[in-house]
């Protein structure tokens, strides 16, 4: 692509990225106000779960959506999908409802990520990507710094629900930037819409009222898109989040409704790898005469490099959510600090990451190195995440900025790297280069978002069976609580400073919280340590020409 043409595509991709980014940030600030709202904190860490659940298990399948349809009309459906849900959202009248809507706004969203870093790191040569990647979190970690304004400053001036129905107007915005900016075919939007409006007057409509029609859309569903898997793989995964969510609050953690989710859940994961790995391979080569597609085919699950950088990702953004979470509850609950205020600590994480990216990225850029520039990154991430254990409700603001600043590093350099690690793997002479580059991107980005899923719920859930467990272990030395989202009211309402033993209590739980994200800091560690050792390409000279061909050729498809 030419250099502009490159420019105007870049840009299109930032504020489609800045568009679920935002929202994310956003939805960090409005725990506590959200959870009072429908009085039921227990469940408020849905609020990220939903939406990261979906957004990291349809990733796999927007990928397949993009080789049929199209990258652009793939991207702006996800655009139109994640609006939806927003506006459903805004409009909310209990906590079940807004749920629902954020799991469509994680549908959406999905469809965001993967495919706008898909294209991003497709449509440059080898030795750019980090560039690329790098202007893309340059995006999301714009998103973040005004995301804590935004949202505060709407949630207590304004309303909550605002905080989701601003995303309408910037949606808008980025639909508007795809359709003028991302032109993979070379023409005009006017002359596109056009030619669309032309094909779809002239499709023969007679067809979806024949047998063979359905038929063929049955074999695509099952054996090119997968949709079995998918479905059992989004079974499974809820069933475990739901058995973390209601674990240790609604019911015990030895109940049988527990254990039957958590054996349930595990059974349909299995059976979903079973699935993929065998049954489709086989059935389908046998139905159709040639291999189907599946979600996770097992060449990419047997990849060890692949695996293993994007296990490094997952429990890199599994720590980083479960901190950037609740830094903004600790100031909140303990310090007593309003959502604008609160959120404004997230700077503590996301301004160290934005230097670690461009740092990260301008190393890989001059001089090809990607495993040293990781195992940097888990070694922060190891020691930041150990500092924040430190965080008690005592702790200045020079300390918790000071115990912040690694982990957030950690997570910038991490984050892009794991992505750039894996895309190696694939190799620039395979004929299907093309399909494998955005299957090992769509999965690795799949992964790390599981990651985020999870961490929504677990820290949630570990937050409010400790400090359960803490007020009951204090009966009689602080007032009596049915729920844990009385508690929140009641410190609220009367507060009675930081060091007072609610205040001690309530940094305890936050602390415990941060415990986890250091056993997630060590594994991501581990898996730092065994990543391959592949250098990006950094000259000419080193690309030999049967590569370039082909590299080429893939990011002309794309774009």
């Amino acid at each position: 692509m030419r250099k502009i043409a490159v420019i105007l595509c870049v840009t299109s991709l930032c504020v489609t990225l800045f568009l679920g980014a935002l929202d994310i940030v956003i939805c960090i600030t409005l725990y506590d106000t959200i959870g009072q709202e429908f009085n039921d904190f227990a469940n408020v860490g849905w609020l990220m779960a939903g939406y990261n659940l979906p957004n990291a298990l349809f990733m796999l399948l927007w990928g397949r959506i993009a080789s049929l349809v199209g990258l652009k009309c793939s991207l702006m459906a996800s655009i139109v999908i994640f609006e939806a849900g927003s506006l459903m959202a805004g409009a909310a009248n209990s906590m079940g409802v807004l749920i629902g809507a954020r799991v469509i706004s994680g549908f959406g969203g999905s469809g965001i990520e993967s495919l706008v870093y898909g294209v991003g790191t497709s449509i440059v040569e080898e030795k750019h990507r980090a560039r690329v990647i790098t202007v893309l979190g340059t995006a999301f970690m714009l998103a973040e710094g005004v995301g804590p304004f935004v949202g505060g400053g709407l949630a207590e001036h304004v309303s909550w629900r605002w905080c989701f129905y601003i995303n309408l107007p910037i949606g808008g915005l980025a639909l508007a930037a795809l359709g003028w900016g991302y032109n993979p075919a070379g023409r005009a939007p006017g002359r596109a819409l056009a030619e669309f409006w032309v094909r779809a007057r002239a499709y023969p409509y007679g067809v979806l009222v024949q047998a063979q029609f359905w038929r063929r859309v049955a074999a695509l569903a099952v054996f090119k898109l997968d949709l079995p898997g998918l479905a059992l793989s989004s079974g499974g995964f809820a069933l475990v989040m739901l058995a973390l969510t209601f674990g240790g609050n609604q019911y015990a953690w030895g109940s049988a409704t527990i254990v039957c989710m958590f054996v349930f859940g595990a059974g349909l994961l299995v059976l979903f790898m079973a699935y993929d790995f065998v049954i489709l391979p086989h059935v389908g080569t046998r139905i159709t005469g040639h291999a189907p597609m599946p979600l996770v085919p097992w060449r990419l699950a047997a990849n060890v490099a692949v695996l293993t950088s994007s296990l490094c990702g997952f429990f890199n953004c599994f720590a980083f959510e479960l901190q950037s979470i609740y830094l903004v509850q600790y100031y909140q609950l303990v310090v007593n600090k309003g959502p604008t205020l609160a959120s404004v600590h997230l700077w503590q994480m996301s301004v160290p990451a934005l230097v670690s990216v461009i740092g990260s990225a301008v190393v890989n850029e001059r001089f090809g190195v990607v495993k040293p520039l990781i195992v940097a990154g888990v070694v922060m991430g190891l020691v930041g995440s150990g500092l924040l254990t430190l965080v008690g409700s005592d702790t200045s603001l020079g300390q918790s900025i000071g115990f912040s600043l690694l982990a957030g590093a950690s997570f910038g350099c991490v984050y892009q790297l794991s992505l750039i690690s894996s895309q190696l793997q694939i190799e620039r002479c395979d004929a299907d280069f093309h399909s494998r580059f955005i299957e090992v991107t769509s999965y690795n980005t799949f992964i790390k978002t599981l990651g985020f899923s999870f961490a929504g719920i677990v820290s949630t859930t570990v937050f409010t069976v400790s400090l359960r467990s803490l007020t009951e272990s204090h009966r009689g030395l602080v007032p009596s609580f049915s729920t844990v989202e009385d508690i929140i009211r009641y410190r609220s309402e009367n507060f009675d400073g930081r060091n007072s033993l609610l205040g001690k209590l309530l940094a305890k739980s936050v602390r415990n919280v941060f415990y986890c994200a250091l056993v997630c800091s060590a594994l991501s560690f581990v898996f730092g340590v065994f990543t391959s050792k592949r250098r990006t390409v950094i000259t000419k000279e080193e690309e030999p020409a049967e590569e370039k061909l082909v590299s080429t050729s893939a990011a002309s498809t794309l774009c």
